[in-house]
């Protein structure tokens, strides 16, 4: 027969016997606690074109993805890219430039991965070049002589010099025969009441805050001279495409919802959105153009390559690189559903 010292020590392991199951049932059921979410820095600037980052970061399509996004801001769309060579920043919103096919050309790691807008053939102006109503009325009576020398605001190494050389070829001209200089869009008006500037390449808003002047006039709408000009697109660095892919999916995922909200248009909510981030009014951002982007994050990848081969012809870049040198479509495919 047990003693009653037995029967108690029994009973005392049987509760802990008990008690442990209880903890162990409890813990597997109790929420894991949530990862950290995961670090992205995207360079921005304060247009229209960067709206889908700024809905994704309003909205929390980028929390939703467990990404903590940090915004940092440049002037320039190409200064920043030794940046996202080095993956110093993962993210990078540009156009197609020289410095970007150069980096490609040298092995650097970077991927165009989505579209960040392009100049639809039936869409509104975004860039264009503008001239004074004197100007236009001396070209329009001899394109050849009024385009001579003509004293251009256009940065020649861009694809905004690429769309401007095919309105000087009408004329069997190149911009070595115009003389082009790149002033900055706050000094355009001074620049055109001072006789200094002939012809403006520029992009939205500026082209609403000049017409405003009274100054200039539409002279060619890019979109005419090139339909359907990538002239954005987003780019990752190695960040990205090699150490964080996963994340870079998760990015996309985001990005692409914020692309979705953005063709929605100047809905009270986006337009709230971008004029926190642009520091433009409401009423100028109603009237400005905003370019559409493609809902799936797919580039008009032919209209690159012309890029590319008029800057080839231009000694800019060493080589064309071919498609799959710069685009990555595969971030896209696995962020659309």
């Amino acid at each position: 027969m047990k003693s009653r010292s037995s029967r108690n020590n029994v009973r005392l392991l049987a509760l802990g016997l008990i008690g442990m199951l209880v903890t162990l049932s409890v813990s597997a059921c109790a929420p894991a606690t949530p990862a950290a979410p995961d670090a992205v820095k995207v360079v921005i600037l304060p247009y229209t074109s960067y709206g889908p980052f700024f809905i994704a970061q309003e909205e929390g399509f980028f929390a939703e993805e467990n990404l903590a996004v940090e915004f940092v801001r440049f002037d320039s769309g190409t200064a920043p890219m030794p940046l996202l060579i080095q993956g110093d920043i993962d993210v990078l919103g540009s156009g197609p430039n020289v410095s970007l096919f150069n980096a490609i050309a040298e092995g650097s790691t970077i991927k165009i991965v989505a579209d960040k807008g392009y100049l639809a053939s039936q869409g509104c102006t975004y860039m264009a070049l503008l001239a004074t109503p004197d100007w236009i009325e001396s070209y329009d009576a001899s394109p050849v002589d009024a385009l001579t020398g003509s004293k251009v605001s256009i940065d020649p190494t861009n694809f905004e010099a690429f769309m401007f050389e095919k309105v000087l070829a009408d004329s069997g001209l190149t911009l070595a025969d115009t003389l082009p200089q790149d002033i900055a869009p706050p000094s355009l008006s001074d620049a055109v009441e001072n006789d200094a500037v002939d012809v403006i390449s520029v992009g939205d808003p500026w082209i609403t805050r000049l017409l405003d002047t009274n100054l200039v006039s539409v002279w060619k709408p890019y979109q005419e001279i090139v339909p359907d000009m990538q002239f954005g697109v987003v780019l990752f660095g190695p960040s990205l495409l090699d150490e964080r892919p996963e994340v870079g999916v998760r990015f996309m995922k985001a990005y692409l919802k914020g692309v979705s909200q953005y063709n929605e248009g100047k809905t009270e909510r986006n337009l709230e959105i971008m004029a926190e981030y642009t520091s433009l009014d409401v009423e100028l951002l109603q009237r400005a153009c905003w370019p559409p982007m493609s809902e799936d994050g797919t580039i008009a990848t032919g209209t690159v390559d012309e890029f590319q081969a008029w800057a080839l012809t231009q000694g800019l870049i060493n080589q064309v690189s071919p498609v799959e040198a710069y685009w990555d479509g595969s971030f896209v495919e696995q962020a659309t559903p």
